[in-house]
């Protein structure tokens, strides 16, 4: 598979997901996702992206500015 953005070639590891939602920040530590290895943009499956969703929509319900979660902690 090939980067969207430059063509490179993607290779699987991991990636820290950071979402920001103004009021807070939400970042999601050891993401298994498709990383490019020219530009570093990385890419993530479908069902991954709904785990991410719902990681996301339970942190929301935490009041700090900053939360830093696990995403293996959090899909287990």
């Amino acid at each position: 598979m090939n980067c969207a953005l430059c063509k490179a070639n993607l290779t699987n590891g991991k990636v820290n997901h950071i979402v920001d939602l103004g009021e807070r920040i939400i970042i999601v530590k050891n993401v298994p996702a498709s990383v490019c290895k020219q530009c570093g943009e990385y890419f993530v499956d479908t069902d991954t992206a709904l785990k991410l969703e719902a990681i996301v929509e339970e942190a929301k319900k935490n009041k700090a500015e900053v939360l830093i979660v696990r995403y293996n902690d959090m899909v287990a």
